[in-house]
């Protein structure tokens, strides 16, 4: 190391030098003077300035070595200088700044720092050294850091949950776009100097730890001369130390000083240790920590404060220390190295280096297993294995997981050669062996079975108890245990063996101890799931609760979990069928007791995992955990539920080959096709070796910067093994055109391929050209897309085909697109493309966007035209077009027949585009030339050109500089364009003459039918609506607007006077324009007289309130106005009919109307007899102004209702509202809040004999405005029902309530929710409604309140029943009590009473109770003992969801034979019961003899249980309905015995036998039971599950069962999802299907069903006349079924839901569907979820004749924005639509646009779903900002 400088070191402390003399005296600074000459002392003193003087001083010193030696020696001596500067001084000061002839300086007391800290780094080596040594023991290979690879990337600021960050171009959400980084460990060390946090991440078992022992002990030994001290501390230790340290405290703590004879001086230990403390102060770039473990801390990484700061001194928590170094705070400039599993990386700062530790490839894999198995005989057959089995080669990617399979391989290869299929297949099950293997150590290993059951049988007491230390280190975070901990004879065996290694501990005062851990965390972790799957302590809860699925995507905000990353893993390998005997071996030696004990734990956690399987919103971390939870159970079935899903989305994750072996497993296992999206993940080339077992992959994408030519040539080795490959995207990455050429030729040998993506990547435009060319001979390719960002910005060609059904004909044609975006071509380069293109038929579109076009090259594409066979559109969007070159594309419309349409847009965003159409007959045309600075000169060359184009219908020159004389031109050449319907002149600087030349031209132009004039540009990307010529050609719609325009009274007269003579339904539009009073006044006189007009668009026209209540008048002046709607701001219009309307309604908002507005309106209103609904909300009304309208309220002649939200109203103000119940008789309910909502609302009706309603929400009312509002109740004879929702209720206030409660005999529903009302006030209220007869009669009330939970609704209900005998009902909802009562005399009792039975006045008549999902648990039961001897006469008793535990059970049962008359019982539960439950309540059931229905969903049932059902079942001769859905049957046995049971109730009308797993001979014997019911109307059996078998005698069984339906002449409701029926068993379903002739509702989702078998199904529900719900989900049903559906369908009148998501229709079975569509007018609910295709404008065209419509779905059939365009059409006419659906599709900004456009007339409509669409995000946020109901997100 390089000595300091005495020099270079005064120079540098100079100032603090200054600063610490001039606290001296001048005795002290004189003597330091004296060390001049004479002349220089004096002249230094002479200085008058004190701090100038010193400062002098100091820098004459520091000129020469030998004076600056003396000063620095003198000052030390006599000085008290700071510490840290004192050190400095004399370390610099030290003997190697000495002449060889001149003695070292000394100073009395005090030693050279230099010594301490080179002793104390010495101590610090020594240490390492003997922890790598420690660490190392047993490890086969040395450790290599140039060998170890590191993936880096520098961290970015993350984003906090739900706000978006920005992507780059072309990644999508949450995908990775940095290129990634692979250097080796060795590189990353080398930048840690000038990194100040480096994070290396890894999973468990990548070597993280032995690295950063191998970093350390290279340190050692001199090879890393970066740092003079480097620390380790893992976090294990770490968490043993819970006081508060200094850093030296800490540092010293685990790295105590040692001189170089390893011998600590107590005496110099606080001197040293504060010299070090000094060196690291002075020096913090020579040091490194390493913090090793941060996912075992127990804490988590707190960020300082800015106003914290640092004192060395100051003892800071172990937390403290370690956020301080990792952010700077505490030895800033230190170098700070930090390693954890990649979850725990959220939590810590975002200026951190990344590197993710990689895993072995191959060749370090046989390295490894060669070097481990050098000096071994059975070495060679032992690693060709390894080489040979894929799966146990796939774990050896891992290090850690290498070690363990060598260590297995070498178990089980050391006795006798081992099979491959002996090798184990999973994790788990390596770990198995491993722990087989170490046990066998104990001892001599005898000649057992292959798994070596033998030891583990013979530890078996030793195992359990390793196995609960595990488990309870895991649940309190432990990891290192002290040798007190564990009892010494076990800490013997589990050493002895391996399985626990000691070591030496540092404790909180600094001793040492011995301590121990797990040979790895993994195996702690395995331990502890042995734990879970053997003990007895151990229930099914405490498996669901550890039994869940890790995310990698982790935030800030969640909270820190300790390393329990694969507990869960283990748990499920450990349900494999190859662990059952290792497992009862260990459970009690094998027995078959042992062997049930752990069937039935392995069976509950495939249970779980299958209901994680059928979760909808798996992320993609947690659909790739749950992969490999079905991998370690190697169950088929399980695997097949989670592989059952069209694609897997896997975003931005790191892939290792163990990941991809997981999703081969379950998706070869679901045995569909299926799509993998490898978006942003991370993935080394071993991975894709895997890709070939992952059997009937559809699409493969990749799309990262990660992948370049290396990964394509990899890639392209493995491409020709996916047989099924239809589709390939490897975007946003980093290949040229080598690698685009290596992928490309792979495909070749994929049959169906179908689509090449290679978007965004590197690739040359020769190599583009290449590429295509030899693409387009592929017989079966239908797109094509290649990016390169390196020559130019963005160039992509795409050469695509799709198929489409023509006109009546059978034969498929083809249409392909070709795209070459941003670069020019020149003329010659235009006419080698055309060539190429001309022998492409079917081109669909060009896309030539992002050019700039010249006039010859534009003529030479035109010329061309009629070679290419275009059948929809050229595009040249973002593009330079010259004036000349508009010419051109504008004769494209006369020289090309099929051009429909030219539209050029030259604004930002710059559009341009030719349309073509092949209708054979003659077409009509449009052109649009927007904003392209066209002047009058110009439009003469333009008309010349269309001289030859009649048939142009559209013609939109807005946005250009024409003027009046330009407009003039136009009109003059208007009767050349006899077919012209639409002229856009707007934004030309056109004036009110001009405006009125347009008019009249509207008005006599026979073909024109709408004109646009605008003295503003419209925004850029808004389009005009064109109407289509009717076929008749007779022109029944005109429409002129005069937009952004200042519109003079004398401009109004002129203008209606020709508008008045327009032949045609007739629109005037003034949006944004500028109408004063007057002008509103002339335009109210001609109303009348404007015959024609449908619709007046006032929107956004500035208008006084003045001018708002004239228009308000024609209402009474004209009575063909059917709508008034105004605001000052906003969407505004009038609205007529053609004929006198018979109802109008009028919404007038926004403004401030005073008293005197109200008046006036007022006045007009009672003019009106039509009026249906008056709107008059956020009017500013006040108090004041709704107390002047309720008075003049019976005399308006309104029908339905009035509004009046929004008008900040207080309490006084809704008392007004209040009163208009008694001031009108036709008011027969009132509204009102003062909450958010503001909501204020009178509703009418015309039968005065119907009774009235009042809400009050929120409105906080105090004793005077309760009492005001009794008084106003008083008069109210007529009330009904009375709503007072959060309105806090005082008791003074509750009383007056109560009095004026028993004045209204008519009332019959009382509901008071959320008033904050004690359970002595509610008890007074239940009280008093018993005691006055005449409140409620027959009546309900509805109290909630938030503590009405557990105990407390218990003791509610208990005291109800108390203190009022009336009560008939009684249920307790969540939070709310729902109180029926009727009078004493309207009830008789149902069944005589028991003799025993006297008839008390303290005796209630309740018939039924109900306490449903409100917290109870058993012990809340008690009440029931006391209700069972009050309520003799209750017939139903309602406990669903919630936690009847067993001590509930046996409280219900000891009460149930107390109520003699039960009917109902229902007990499901919402959590799992113990598993006697059934069998301790069954005993009371067996006394309720007149039982009708009985749920018992979700318990578990015991074989006793099952036993007791069996005996008790039968008993109940009444029993109609029973519902066992979701209950777990242990065994076999007790799932016959509860299917005998149930059917000898033969009575039964509905079933529910949801999800029981039953075998073979129990569905059989459910069939017997079937066959004796004759009566059953309901029947739901829903995956139904078998448990043992083969999938053939499930086939069978599941047939005898459907068999068995024939007797069920009654049936009305059916569910048989997911139980495997295939087209056999919809065969036999098929004949009884003609016999149900009550049938309402069938579902059948998820049961195989093929094309055939559907249109045998929709033949049969002809005959099944009412039926209203028909889910067919998630089968196989295609176009045949659509056909036959298409003309069944309209036969079922009554349909009300209609469910065919997830099917494959296809274009053409959509377009059945949509015939029919027309006709269902009746549907209520359609899904139509991913059906196979993305052309659904027809669908959605039907969709306006389904005027019942509340709930539509289509989503994820990647529809674009034709079908966003067709439905925002049609939406206006579903008046009932509630919900929309249109999630995962490809609906661009634009169709969003639309679609919000359309809510405006869509009042029903509640949310659009749009998530996963393709909506920009700021688009996104400004829709929903605007719109509420637009909905972008996944909730």
């Amino acid at each position: 190391m390089e000595e300091p400088d005495i020099l270079a070191v005064v120079a540098e402390v100079q100032f603090q030098l200054v600063e610490a003399l001039f606290e001296h005296s001048d005795d002290i600074l004189w003597s330091l003077c004296k060390l001049a000459e004479p002349e220089t002392c004096e002249r230094l003193w002479s200085v008058a300035d004190r701090r100038e003087r010193i400062l002098r001083m100091v820098d004459y010193f520091r000129r020469s070595r030998a004076a600056c030696l003396r000063f620095v020696n003198k000052a030390c001596i006599i000085c008290s200088l700071p510490m840290d500067l004192d050190s400095q001084l004399v370390y610099a000061a030290g003997p190697h700044n000495h002449q060889p002839d001149e003695p070292p300086l000394q100073w009395p007391g005090k030693r050279l720092r230099r010594d301490y800290v080179g002793c104390y780094c010495n101590a610090v080596k020594r240490t390492l050294q003997q922890k790598y040594e420690r660490l190392t023991q047993g490890v086969a290979s040395v450790v290599r850091l140039d060998q170890a690879r590191v993936s880096l990337r520098q961290r970015t600021a993350s984003k906090p949950r739900g706000e978006r960050a920005p992507t780059p171009s072309g990644l999508q959400e949450g995908e990775e776009g940095s290129v990634e980084d692979v250097v080796t460990v060795d590189t990353l060390l080398s930048s840690l100097p000038s990194t100040p946090l480096t994070v290396l991440v890894g999973p468990a078992g990548s070597g993280k730890t032995v690295l950063m022992h191998c970093v350390g002990q290279r340190w050692a030994r001199g090879e890393l001369p970066n740092f003079q001290l480097l620390f380790l501390l893992e976090f294990r230790q770490l968490n043993l130390v819970t006081r508060k340290l200094s850093l030296r405290e800490l540092l010293f703590h685990f790295f105590p000083l040692y001189d170089d004879t390893g011998q600590a001086h107590s005496d110099e230990e606080e001197e040293g240790g504060e010299a070090v403390l000094i060196f690291m102060l002075a020096n913090p770039e020579k040091v490194c920590v390493i913090f090793d473990g941060y996912d075992e801390f127990r804490s988590k990484f707190a960020p300082w404060k800015p106003d914290m700061t640092w004192d060395p001194q100051t003892a800071l928590s172990i937390l403290e220390l370690f956020s301080g170094l990792c952010s700077g705070r505490i030895l800033g400039g230190c170098s700070v190295l930090l390693t954890c599993r990649p979850r725990n990386m959220v939590d810590l700062p975002n200026v951190a280096m990344e590197g993710e530790l990689l895993g072995f490839d191959w060749q370090q894999v046989v390295e490894y297993a060669e070097q481990y198995f050098r000096e071994k005989g059975h070495g060679g057959d032992a690693v060709r294995h390894l080489q040979a089995n894929r799966r146990v080669l796939t774990m050896c990617y891992v290090p850690a997981l290498c070690h363990l399979c060598c260590v297995c391989l070498d178990y089980l290869f050391s006795h006798r050669p081992c099979p491959p299929s002996h090798l184990p297949v999973t994790i788990t099950q390596v770990y198995l062996h491993i722990l087989t293997a170490f046990l066998s150590r104990a001892q001599v290993v005898e000649a057992a079975g292959r798994a070596g059951g033998g030891a583990l049988q013979r530890h078996r007491a030793e195992l359990k108890a390793l196995c609960q230390l595990a488990m309870q280190g895991l649940e309190d975070s432990t990891i290192v245990f002290s040798a007190t901990e564990v009892p010494p004879e076990l800490l013997v065996f589990a050493t002895r063996v391996g399985l626990l290694s000691q070591f030496e501990l540092t404790w909180q005062d600094g001793s040492r101890g011995m301590g121990c851990t797990f040979m790895h965390l993994a195996m702690q972790e395995f331990l502890g799931a042995l734990h879970l799957m053997t003990s007895d302590s151990v229930d099914e809860p405490q498996i669901r609760k550890k039994l869940n699925l890790k995310t990698r995507w982790t935030a800030r905000s969640d909270p820190k979990t300790v390393f329990t990353d694969t507990l869960h893993l283990y748990v499920c390998g450990l349900a494999a069928p190859a662990c059952t005997l290792p497992l009862a071996q260990v459970v009690g030696g094998g027995s078959d007791v042992a062997s049930a004990r752990v069937q039935r734990r392995q069976s509950t956690v495939l249970k779980i995992l299958r209901s994680f399987a059928g979760s909808a919103h798996l992320t993609g971390p947690k659909l790739m955990e749950l992969c490999h939870c079905a991998h370690e159970t190697r169950d088929a079935k399980v695997a097949e539920a989670v592989g059952a899903r069209p694609s897997f989305e896997l975003r931005n994750i790191r892939l290792a080959p163990t990941d991809m072996d997981a999703l081969a497993f379950v998706v070869s296992a679901a045995g569909r096709s299926v799509g993998l999206d490898f978006g942003g993940c991370s993935m080394e080339p071993e991975c894709l070796q895997a890709l070939p077992s992952c059997h009937h992959v559809d699409y493969l994408i990749f799309r990262s910067r990660k992948y370049g030519d290396a990964f394509a040539e990899v890639l392209a080795g493995v491409l020709p093994r996916l047989p099924t490959l239809r589709k390939l995207e490897v975007v946003c990455g980093s290949l040229t055109e080598a690698g685009a050429e290596k992928l490309a030729t792979a495909l070749e040998s994929c049959p169906e391929i179908t689509e090449l993506n290679l978007g965004k990547n590197s690739c040359s435009v020769d190599g583009i050209l290449s590429l295509l060319e030899k693409m387009v001979s592929y017989p079966g390719i239908q797109a094509i897309r290649i990016d390169g960002q390196k020559e130019m910005s963005e160039i992509k060609v795409l050469f695509s085909q799709s198929c489409f059904q023509g006109d009546g004909s059978s034969e498929h044609a083809v249409e392909r697109t070709v795209s070459l975006r941003n670069f020019s071509l020149t003329a010659d380069q235009m006419n080698s493309l055309c060539q190429i293109l001309a022998k492409c038929p079917g081109l669909s579109v060009i896309d030539l966007s992002g050019s700039k076009w010249e006039e010859d090259v534009l003529s030479v594409l035109a010329d061309a035209l009629q070679t290419l066979t275009v059948s929809r559109e050229i595009l040249m969007n973002r593009s330079t077009v010259s004036q000349e070159a508009l010419v051109v594309l504008a004769r494209i419309l006369v020289t090309c027949p099929n051009v429909c349409a030219v539209d050029v847009r030259l604004q930002e965003p710059i559009q341009v585009s030719v349309l073509f159409s092949q209708e054979a007959k003659q077409i009509p045309k449009r052109l649009r030339l927007v904003a392209c600075g066209l002047c009058p000169a110009y439009l003469s060359r333009l008309c010349e050109t269309l001289i030859g184009c009649p048939a142009l219908t559209l013609l939109d020159l807005s946005g250009n500089a024409l003027g009046d004389k330009g407009l003039k031109k136009l009109i003059d050449f208007l009767p050349q364009l006899s077919e012209i319907q639409e002229i856009d002149f707007s934004d030309n600087a056109v004036n009110m003459e001009g405006v009125l030349l347009l008019a009249g031209t509207l008005c006599t132009c026979k073909s024109l039918h709408e004109v646009e004039v605008s003295h503003i540009r419209r925004v850029s990307g808004e389009s005009q609506e064109v109407t289509t010529l009717p076929e008749n050609g007779i022109h029944l719609y005109k429409k002129l607007s005069l937009t952004h325009s200042k519109v003079p009274p004398s401009s109004i007269d002129k203008l209606c006077g020709k508008l008045a003579h327009c032949p045609g339904l007739l629109d005037l539009n003034f949006f944004h324009s500028s109408l004063g009073d007057k002008a509103i006044e002339k335009l109210l006189k001609y109303l009348p007289v404007l015959s024609t007009l449908q619709l007046l668009d006032m929107s956004h026209v500035q208008m006084s309130t003045e001018s708002a209540l004239l228009l308000v008048r024609s209402l009474i002046d004209c009575q063909r106005v059917r709508a008034v709607e105004l605001r000052p701001q906003g969407e505004a219009f009038i609205k007529f009919l053609q004929v006198r309307a018979e109802e109008v309604t009028c919404k007038l908002t926004q403004y401030q109307l005073t008293r005197g507005n109200v008046e006036k309106l007022s006045g007009i209103l009672q003019q009106c007899s039509r009026i249906s609904d008056l709107d008059l909300s956020s009017n500013v009304l006040k108090d004041e102004g709704v107390k002047r309208f309720v008075e003049d309220l019976p005399k308006l002649h309104i029908s339905s209702s009035v509004k009046l939200n929004d008008n900040k109203l207080t309490q006084t103000g809704v008392l007004s509202l209040v009163n208009s119940i008694t001031v009108c008789k036709r008011v027969v309910a009132v509204e009102a809040s003062l909450g958010i909502e503001k909501t204020s609302l009178i509703r009418f009706i015309e039968d005065n004999n119907d009774g009235k309603a009042l809400s009050l929400r929120e409105c906080d009312f105090g004793a005077i405005h309760l009492q005001k509002l009794a008084d106003i109740l008083q008069n109210c004879s007529r009330l009904v029902r009375l709503d007072l929702c959060c309105n806090t209720l005082q008791n003074e206030g509750l009383k007056i309530l109560q009095r004026s409660l028993t004045r209204l005999p008519s009332l019959q529903i009382l509901g008071i929710r959320s008033n904050r009302l004690s359970a002595q006030a509610i008890e007074d209220l239940v009280k008093d409604l018993g005691c006055h007869t005449t409140i409620l009669t027959s009546g309900e009330g509805m109290i909630e309140e938030p503590w009405i939970r557990e105990e407390a609704a218990a003791q509610l209900v208990s005291r109800s029943l108390d203190i009022n005998t009336n009560i008939r009902s009684i249920r307790v909802n969540k939070t709310t009590v729902n109180i029926t009562l009727e009078k004493e005399d309207a009830v008789t009792p149902v069944f005589p009473r028991n003799d025993s039975m006297e008839p008390t006045s303290n005796l209630s008549a309740v018939l039924s109770i109900g306490l449903v999902d409100c917290g109870l648990q058993g012990r809340h039961l008690y009440f029931l003992h006391s209700i069972s001897q009050k309520c003799p006469q209750l017939q139903e008793l309602d406990l669903s969801h919630n936690s009847i535990n067993r001590k509930g059970a046996e409280i219900l049962g000891s009460t149930l034979p107390a109520f003699a008359n039960l009917r109902r019982l229902w007990l499901q539960s919402s959590d799992r019961t113990s598993e006697d439950g059934v069998k301790i309540l069954s005993q009371g059931l067996s006394q309720c003899h007149y039982m009708e229905s009985l749920s018992l969903a979700h318990h578990v049932i015991c074989d006793e249980g099952a036993a007791s059902l069996r005996r008790t079942l039968p008993k109940f001769k009444h029993l109609r309905a029973i519902n066992l859905s979701c209950c777990s049957l242990l065994t076999v046995a007790g799932s016959h015995d509860l299917v005998l049971g149930l059917g000898q109730c033969t009575s039964l009308e509905d079933i529910s036998l949801d999800s029981v797993q039953l075998d073979a001979e129990g569905i059989a014997f459910l069939a017997t039971g079937f066959q004796r019911m004759a009566a059953v109307k309901r029947l739901i059996l829903n995956k139904i599950t078998l448990t043992t078998g083969s999938s053939e005698q499930g086939d069978g069984a599941i047939i005898k069962l459907l068999e068995s339906l024939e007797g069920f002449q009654r049936m009305e409701e059916i569910e048989l999802d997911e139980v495997r029926m295939g087209d056999r068993g919809v065969q036999e379903l098929v004949r009884h299907l003609c016999t149900w002739q009550r049938l309402r509702r069938i579902s059948l989702s998820k049961n195989s069903i093929s094309d055939e078998g559907g249109e045998m199904l929709a033949q049969a529900l002809g005959h099944c006349t009412i039926l209203e719900e028909l889910i067919l989900s998630r089968n196989s049903l295609a176009v045949t079924t659509a056909a036959k559906l298409g003309q069944v369908l309209p036969l079922l009148s009554q349909l009300r839901t209609l469910d065919l998501s997830e099917n494959i229709f296809g274009m053409e079975g959509a377009m059945k569907l949509s015939e029919c569509l027309v006709q269902l007018k009746s549907l209520k609910k359609l899904h139509l979820v991913s059906i196979g295709t993305h052309e659904l404008t027809g669908l959605a065209a039907s969709l306006g004749h389904c005027v019942c419509a509340e709930e539509v779905s289509l989503a994820w059939n990647s529809c674009g924005d034709t079908v966003a365009v067709k439905l925002a059409a049609v939406l206006p006419r579903c008046q009932k639509l509630k919900c929309l659906d249109l999630e995962c599709n490809k609906i661009s900004s634009a169709g969003a646009e639309e679609l919000a456009k359309s809510l405006r007339f869509c009042p029903s409509i509640e949310v659009i779903r749009l998530w996963k669409n393709c909506v920009r995000n700021e688009v996104a946020q400004r829709l929903q900002a605007e719109e509420p109901r637009m909905n972008f997100s996944s909730t």
